[in-house]
């Protein structure tokens, strides 16, 4: 093998390589990238997750508020009645 063709034969296989290489880190930014998408729905979906379970946890609270809004309600009712009744014999 004379010295020209030992130097095509390297430079092939250099090229070959950075080909190799290339292809490598290409394929890994195609994954990286579709890494992140699923990142981003992964954060995505525990926000909702987030929001949703702040809502059910006021619920109860809601709850007990309108329970006391209908308690002192049918207790003013009751005192009017009374209130009525009372006038009404007079």
């Amino acid at each position: 093998m004379n010295e020209n063709q030992l130097y095509e034969h390297r430079l092939t296989a250099l090229e070959n390589d950075v080909k190799s290489l290339y292809d490598k880190a290409n394929s890994f930014a195609v994954t990286e990238a579709q890494l992140n998408v699923k990142l981003d729905s992964l954060i995505e979906s525990m926000d909702e997750m987030k929001h949703r379970l702040v809502s059910l946890s006021r619920r109860p609270l809601q709850f007990w508020d309108k329970l006391l809004f209908a308690f002192i309600g049918a207790v003013g009712a009751g005192v009017g009645t009374a209130v009525i009744s009372l006038f009404k014999g007079v």
